[in-house]
């Protein structure tokens, strides 16, 4: 994705020379050239793939081929009883299957549910989405999923050449498939940390809306676990307080408006959701998360946890490092976006939309900073992780993609650890040399 900041020509000032590292960077053997190329490729490539599963889906009517943006129907089909009157209806798995039935038949020729596991709180956001038509409100959540995440992204990228990569990060192609909602959150998490530390006077700061924000990503809690414990390394309380001000405003609201029974029944259906993963019912494939990779290799699910919660611990001791001490923010952001990766046992590729914005932020500043050895391919195998889960981790019978996110997280806490001494280092000559030191 962002990994075209490496690869965009660095022009030198009038009057001084190009530094060794634009000159490196230069050299490197994905120039702008092939990069343009293998971007084009893979958004053709995407293309290709979309309408043939559409043709296939809604004009061959193939058996077991669900409809582009399945996932979606479950948020339609819930603001469709919220309309009506109905919303604890939403949580009652037999009637929302129906209406989906009635909605997409093709549901029949598939295998399993699409309940809604998401709390109260998420109702009132899909409910303006059951004014519109089925179809036009996939296109209309889908085309603003991706447009919110290319102007998010455009904010931590703020080059011209790399919108190509941007669009053509896999992560929105799954998300596209899957019609999910997690470009809408990596979004809002983007936009609060660009909100939270703006380097550019024009754009200044504002903890309290970037605070807001991240209440958001409360409607799918395994996403911002990660956030409070940045927000209180950082000692960003206004930040804080406003995110947990906000979600409780969230919490009441929807109390309100739905009654307790609502959050009764979605504990229930969570409930419902952790014995589906614990029996390993669901594509463990797809599920980048250390609990995965256990259950696929037939561990006991006491075992899983306590290797989950032991990678957990460590992203979180990597969030505090980051966070509880100075550093540059594109290193800090990168760092707690990853680790809300690494928090929950329950994660779907389509989740890794996150990774997108690390690696906007980790390519921004190996950019400024010049590149560590190796450190650009890192990036590519990054950019290619939301496919993992649909090409290759069930052929390879082993889930890798919690351990290369546990890879970048230490990647990232090294390359902290070598700016803090190098400023230590910095900090330290000048009173040396002041004491006529040489």
């Amino acid at each position: 994705m962002a990994i075209a900041l490496n690869l965009l020509k660095h022009r030198a000032p009038e009057g001084t020379t190009a530094s060794p590292v634009a000159a490196a960077g230069a050299r490197h053997w994905l120039g702008p050239d092939r990069l343009r190329v293998y971007s084009m490729a893979a958004l053709a490539c995407y293309v290709a793939y979309f309408v043939i599963w559409a043709v296939r889906a809604s004009v061959l009517q193939v058996a077991g081929v669900f409809p582009l943006g399945g996932d979606f129907l479950v948020f339609w089909s819930a603001a469709q009883l919220v309309l009506q009157g109905h919303p604890l209806a939403a949580y009652d798995v037999a009637v929302l299957h129906s209406l989906e039935l009635a909605t997409v038949p093709l549901v029949a020729t598939t295998q399993g549910l699409l309940p809604w596991f998401y709390p109260p709180t998420f109702l009132p956001f899909v409910a303006p989405f059951a004014l519109l038509p089925y179809w036009l409100a996939v296109l209309v959540f889908l085309s603003m999923s991706v447009g919110c995440f290319l102007w998010v992204v455009s904010r931590i990228v703020p080059w011209r050449q790399a919108w190509l990569p941007c669009a053509a990060f896999p992560g929105i192609a799954v998300v596209l498939a899957t019609g999910q909602n997690a470009l809408l959150l990596a979004s809002c998490a983007g936009l609060a940390l660009t909100l939270l530390h703006s380097p550019r006077p024009k754009r200044p700061a504002s903890p309290v809306a970037a605070g807001m924000l991240l209440a958001l990503l409360t409607v799918k809690p395994q996403l911002a676990v990660m956030f409070p414990v940045a927000l209180m390394c950082a000692r960003a309380w206004k930040t804080l307080i406003a995110m947990a001000l906000t979600s409780l405003a969230l919490a009441v609201l929807a109390l309100a408006a739905f009654g307790p029974q609502s959050f009764i029944a979605f504990l229930h259906n969570a409930a419902l959701a952790r014995s589906a993963v614990e029996s390993g019912a669901v594509h463990l494939e797809r599920m980048p998360t250390l609990f995965a990779m256990v259950k696929m290799l037939h561990g006991s699910v006491m075992l899983a946890y306590a290797l989950h919660l032991m990678g957990a611990f460590t992203a979180c001791a990597a969030v505090a490092y980051a966070w509880s001490r100075p550093c540059s923010f594109a290193l800090r952001a990168a760092a707690v976006l990853t680790a809300s990766m690494l928090a929950s046992p329950y994660l779907y590729d389509y989740d890794m939309a996150f990774l997108g914005l690390a690696i906007a932020w980790l390519a921004s500043h190996a950019w400024r900073e010049g590149w560590l050895p190796g450190e650009r391919e890192g990036l590519i195998l990054l950019w290619l992780l939301p496919l993992g889960g649909m090409l290759l981790i069930d052929r390879l019978g082993f889930q890798l993609m919690p351990l290369v996110l546990l890879l970048a997280l230490a990647h990232i806490a090294r390359r902290i650890h070598l700016e803090r001494t190098r400023n230590a280092l910095h900090s330290r000559v000048p009173r040396r040399l002041g004491r006529g030191e040489q």
